[in-house]
């Protein structure tokens, strides 16, 4: 630096002014709020740190120095943000703001950066409530269309015992117009077939409620080893009394997912009978569980009858089935717990070979900045 001549020292500050404001104009609208800590005093906030969460706009040209309760007015956000450090994972937490007659969701991350011999506890925020909105907008449609699907079902379903109920009915009116009277024993034959054919339709009503009442789906973030682990113990013993071998592998080192871990269990156990259901005569159902990109991706394979290609695209609707004794419901409510997890689900299958079901499940942003990070220290 001494050695330099004053106009080239001038040029050099001048260039980093330049990068600094230009850094500065890029975070400020990028629509995502910064909050930056080191030992638990604030070195940078942009503006939209102190629009998006409860704030003391006292503070909104001057933070660098100070805590965070000097600067969040909220409580519950400030109790959150209070128990992260440099040494915690990363996580995302969703708040909510009544702000006029609307509700923002505000979503709250937290990452580390890291440089040569500092480390820096970044707080981000991003207004989510358009986007939630949206996803509720297409949920919203996909449950109108899949409810007119399902109203054509049960239409069709609840046909055939009405009509068995209506010929008994006749039958039982011919009878007693035959006999005059008729004991218990000769009217319990059409009784019989009445009551099967109630609890028939009742079955259907309830398994329509199942399949159209909301989920409540409480997606947390988790790894999702123990989830395929917990279906592992305990349908083995059931396969293999069945003849199936059952083989299960997980990447090591996956990223954590936004879970319910009892739904989705649901969906797999679905999934694992409608395999077990295929292969009467035994075979081998893999489950495998990878990496892919920004996403998880389960592949459910067995090596069962398979399933018809004109069947293919017609197995996730509600009531189709082609076994005498489904519902035709099982693969619609898999369905729509993987959506629910935002996620998608596909199906593969040769008939006489078997049949692949493949889910994939979004990595939440903050894990794929974790994974990106780790594949750069390991380069």
């Amino acid at each position: 630096m001494d050695s330099l001549p004053a106009g080239e020292l001038r040029r050099l500050i001048q260039k980093q002014i330049e990068e600094s404001d230009m850094l500065e104009t890029l975070i400020e609208n990028d629509n995502v709020g910064h909050c930056v800590l080191s030992d638990g005093l604030i070195v940078y906030t942009n503006v939209l740190f102190f629009t998006l969460l409860p704030t003391n706009r006292v503070y909104l040209s001057r933070s660098e120095g100070h805590r965070l309760d000097e600067i969040i007015t909220d409580k519950e956000v400030l109790d959150y943000l209070s128990g992260l450090s440099c040494d915690s994972e990363s996580a995302e937490e969703e708040f909510y703001f009544q702000q006029g007659s609307e509700v923002r969701i505000i979503q709250i991350a937290n990452r580390v950066i890291q440089t040569d011999d500092m480390r820096f506890l970044d707080i981000v925020l991003r207004d989510v409530t358009e986007e939630k909105r949206a996803q509720a907008r297409l949920r919203r449609s996909e449950s109108l269309a899949s409810m007119t699907t399902m109203a054509a079902g049960i239409a069709h379903e609840i046909k055939n015992p009405l009509a068995a109920m209506q010929i008994h009915l006749q039958l039982l009116k011919k009878a007693f117009t035959k006999k005059g009277s008729l004991t218990l024993d000769d009217a319990q034959r059409y009784i019989n077939v009445l009551d099967e054919e109630i609890d028939h339709l009742n079955g259907i009503a309830v398994d329509f409620l199942f399949a159209v009442r909301p989920m409540d789906v409480s997606l947390k973030k988790q790894r999702i080893e123990p989830v395929i682990r917990s279906l592992e113990d305990f349908v083995r013993p059931e396969l293999e009394e069945n003849g199936i071998r059952f083989v299960v592998q997980i990447d090591p080192f996956l990223p954590q997912l936004m879970l319910d871990s009892n739904y989705l269990r649901q969906a797999l156990l679905n999934i694992v009978k409608n395999a077990e259901n295929a292969m009467e005569g035994g075979g081998r159902l893999d489950i495998i569980v990878s990496g892919e990109g920004d996403n998880v991706r389960i592949a459910v394979r067995d090596t069962g009858c398979g399933i018809d290609q004109e069947h293919l695209a017609k197995i996730f609707e509600p009531y189709f089935t082609t076994k005498a004794s489904g519902t035709g419901l099982g693969l619609t409510v898999v369905y729509k717990i993987i959506k629910e997890h935002g996620g998608d689900i596909s199906v593969e299958s040769t008939v006489g070979q078997g049949t692949t079901f493949y889910i994939t499940l979004p990595v939440p942003s903050d894990e794929r900045v974790a994974i990106e990070n780790t594949d750069e220290v390991s380069d």
